[in-house]
């Protein structure tokens, strides 16, 4: 294989430890051309100042930016589009919200020539850009198209055309490598005799265990007694929040993620003592942070694990590496299996942070060393190079 081309929802300078950044770091440290296509960049992003869509990010990845990476490189670029709001979806019909989510004032032919051509392989995320696949299929027929859905795309918020897209690049896909056998079985509920349409295999998410197993400086928020972290990007329970600051007023409760809520929500932890809110921190510094708290806590909307296949993710393999006692509530069950208290009731949410807070450090009965990075990078590229088209 000399060139993969990623197409994920992030953009390279995030450096996430994790997901299609450590595949494409693997991919350009073994001397294979690799370039990150983050998609979908609308248009309406230049009116906006977040992370992923604003004029700046826009503008850098239609011109494409390389980043070294070892003796390598990976290409970041993007290709905007008249992609429109999900809430459109409501008065426009699917045909015209997924054509205009492909459709761009440029052409993508001249697009694919000047950055695709001559890839072998191209891997989708669980994101818009599966639209693309009959494109790039067209345009591309003999390179192998993966499929690696970090989240499926199966959970009732996501929009039915979305759903429609991700069953097509499954049936289409030379290969899908999903997460877990939660994910396959989901797959499994909404599409009939999944086993003959998909060619799949289950390849984890990792960790650098290593990172942590080591000793760093105290970040200034958890630089007091007692503290209860969460780290992650999707939306958490702020009632329970708030209920187990006012009964736990021994324990600082913190939690760091990048979806912003609702005024009213930032109003009530300000006006809390014991709770307080980080809008995200480098990815880097996540070890720094999950080694240096008491516990780390997992506490999802209620309800959350019925709706989506997550199964047990990387957010439990750090605190796991760590050693750190870990409370979730409303998570998978099969958490309580390898030792983690998982809880469905606000009451138990706070008495096992009562218990988790007295014990110290935890160790847990699940094998870590099959999910290193650097053995699941090295699995994803045989497993891409191995697939027939």
């Amino acid at each position: 294989m000399k060139k993969i081309v990623f197409i994920t929802t992030h953009n390279w300078d995030t450096k996430r430890q994790g997901g299609f950044h450590k595949f494409a770091e693997a991919t350009a440290l073994a001397g294979i051309e690799t370039v990150f296509f983050s998609f979908p960049r609308p248009y309406y992003g230049y009116f906006m100042k977040r992370e992923q869509l604003n004029p700046q990010v826009i503008r850098t990845l239609k011109k494409g930016i390389s980043y070294k990476v070892g003796s390598g490189s990976v290409l970041n670029i993007t290709f905007p589009t008249l992609r429109l709001p999900d809430a459109a979806g409501r008065v426009l019909p699917d045909w015209l919200m997924n054509f205009l989510l492909k459709k761009s004032l440029g052409s993508f032919h001249s697009f694919a020539k000047k950055f695709l051509e001559g890839t072998d392989c191209f891997v989708f995320e669980s994101c818009e850009g599966v639209a693309f696949v009959d494109t790039i299929r067209r345009f591309f027929p003999k390179a192998r198209i993966v499929y690696r859905p970090s989240d499926p795309m199966v959970y009732a918020s996501v929009p039915e055309r979305v759903k429609a897209l991700e069953h097509h690049i499954l049936q289409t896909a030379d290969l899908s490598l999903i997460v877990n056998n939660e994910g396959v079985a989901a797959y499994k509920k909404s599409i009939p005799d999944f086993d003959q349409k998909v060619v799949y295999q289950v390849l984890s998410n990792g960790i650098d265990l290593d990172s942590y197993k080591k000793s760093y400086a105290v970040p200034a928020i958890l630089n007091k007694p007692n503290t209860v972290l969460y780290v992650g990007a999707w939306e958490v329970e702020w009632p329970l929040l708030f209920e187990a600051a006012q009964k736990l007023p021994q324990c600082n409760f913190v939690v760091v993620c990048p979806n912003y809520p609702a005024d009213k929500i930032l109003n009530q932890v300000e006006a809390v003592e014991n709770l307080t809110y980080v809008p995200g921190i480098k990815p880097d510094q996540v070890p720094a942070w999950i080694t240096n708290c008491t516990v780390v806590m997992v506490p999802y909307v209620t309800d959350f694990y019925k709706d989506r296949p997550l199964g047990i993710t990387a957010k439990y393999y750090q605190a796991m590496a760590a050693c750190k006692p870990i409370v979730a509530y409303c998570d998978t069950p099969k958490l309580a299996d390898v030792g983690v208290a998982v809880t469905y009731s606000y009451e138990d949410f706070i008495s096992a942070l009562q218990q988790a807070l007295s014990q110290g450090s935890q160790h847990y009965q699940f094998d870590l060393q099959g999910r290193e990075w650097s053995e699941i990078c090295q699995k994803f590229i045989s497993a891409c190079e191995g697939c027939e088209r």
